[in-house]
């Protein structure tokens, strides 16, 4: 399939690198992401760009800077067709895009026709469905950071040139789709490791196993690009700062090691220099809860007291000022919701069992659904909550997390079932500070 594009733009090896999966773990799903990325990049340079004219400069890509975009996107299409498309969602739109949205799919999903907020023409067709979730859950968002964060350009979702370019990519990833995609889209979660291996006996470079440690091929004069992994200069800070640390202290150290994986594997930075306020709001507000969320016997107070104290090391080491964010964050709010948040969690997870939900009547009943709500209000003893992705209103009784401290911009990832009584939270997964909702999104 690779032998469509007019050249590689992310090889199977590089692909394989950054998907932090083994070659024989890939799947369909992965499969048809690395043909997604290599098609949006070759359609971009030699259909798109070059037929921008009156265009301010700035926003035009060169061939590096499309390599990344594309990967960015591909990788937000992975997790929104993993998450929604082959998980919460039962529609099915990207293998029946030409099939119409029945009243009784969307009564399966605990929503009534006059609630699908999806825009005029979204309920036509599952393709509909599909371009309106695309364009608004996924492409807005990737390409609007990635002007804003990576090219530090002023970006607006209505820029005429961004909706050029949004529109244009959704359109050929539905096309994508539809001239590549099903067969590997029917059976996303099977194996393709034999496709992938096909892909890397023909590539030069013979692929291997990613060490953090091995800098052998980095060129300090190559431009960052994100589909590249990065060095792992922060494991050196963090296990400099363990070395100094005594056994007791020792224990308090499984934030630390979070923040280590979540930096190299996630955000990409090469040293702790690059460490900014949005990289830590994101760990803090998000990964580390939902990290956290199971485990027993956490000291979540003296976890951020050492992780404080790593900041300061770092600060003092490498001329950071790192603790100056922490404190911002601790100022405004974020570290205080974290606390708070995070003993509902805890609190949830002590009184029930999750091997008790999954064996229960509500894991299979019917009315059941799955997501990320924020809390929007209250009436009685009960509460207003809204899906961040989905945009749909629930009235949830929230009792069974006994306790009176939810406020509103909390975020719960739960199941909701309903009864005679109305909605109510059968498992709560998690609870997150609302400053979590720009990285959920």
């Amino acid at each position: 399939m690779a032998e469509q594009f007019k050249k590689i733009y992310i090889p199977a090896t590089e692909f394989v690198r950054a998907w932090e999966k083994e070659v024989y773990e890939l799947t369909n799903l992965d499969y048809f992401i690395y043909l997604l990325m290599n098609s949006v990049a070759d359609i971009l340079e030699h259909d798109f760009f070059p037929n921008q004219h009156n265009v301010n400069e700035e926003f035009l890509l060169d061939k590096d800077e499309i390599t990344s975009l594309s990967f960015l996107i591909g990788d937000s299409v992975q997790l929104f067709f993993e998450k929604n498309c082959f998980g919460v969602c039962p529609l099915n739109c990207p293998i029946q895009l030409n099939k119409k949205i029945s009243t009784d799919e969307l009564l399966s999903m605990g929503r009534l026709p006059e609630n699908l907020q999806l825009g005029t023409r979204s309920c036509s067709n599952k393709e509909d469905c599909l371009k309106y979730d695309l364009l608004n859950f996924v492409l807005i968002d990737a390409i609007i950071d990635f002007y804003h964060f990576d090219l530090r350009l002023t970006a607006d979702e209505g820029d005429a040139f961004l909706q050029d370019l949004i529109h244009f990519i959704n359109n050929h990833i539905i096309n994508l789709i539809k001239n590549e995609g099903h067969n590997f889209l029917l059976y996303p979660q099977e194996n393709a490791s034999a496709l992938f291996e096909n892909l890397l006996s023909s590539e030069d470079n013979e692929w291997n196993e990613f060490d953090p440690w091995d800098e052998s091929d980095f060129d300090p004069d190559e431009p960052d690009e994100l589909w590249k992994l990065p060095s792992a200069d922060l494991f050196t800070a963090i296990e400099e700062f363990k070395a100094l640390q005594n056994t007791a202290n020792l224990q308090s150290l499984t934030t630390l090691e979070l923040f280590g994986k979540f930096i190299t594997a996630y955000i990409g930075a090469l040293s702790v220099e690059d460490l900014t306020r949005d990289d830590l709001e994101e760990f803090l507000s998000v990964v580390l809860p939902t990290e956290l969320a199971s485990e027993d016997g956490i000291d979540f107070t003296k976890e951020m007291q050492t992780f404080k104290s790593f900041l300061n090391f770092v600060d003092y080491q490498y001329e950071t000022n790192l603790v100056q964010t922490f404190e911002e964050l601790n100022s405004d709010d974020t570290l205080k919701d974290l606390l708070r948040t995070f003993a509902i969690t805890q609190k949830f997870h002590k009184m029930h069992s999750y091997v008790e939900f999954q064996i229960s009547p509500a894991r299979n009943d019917p009315s059941l659904i799955e997501g990320f709500f924020e809390v929007t209000g209250m009436q009685g003893s009960r509460y207003f909550v809204e899906d961040i992705h989905l945009n749909d209103k629930y009235l949830v009784d929230l009792s069974a997390l006994n306790t009176d401290d939810i406020h509103a911009g909390d975020i719960f990832n739960m199941s909701l079932v309903a009864d005679q009584d109305g909605w109510h939270a059968a498992w709560v997964e998690c609870v997150f500070p609302r400053k979590s909702k720009f990285y959920l999104l």
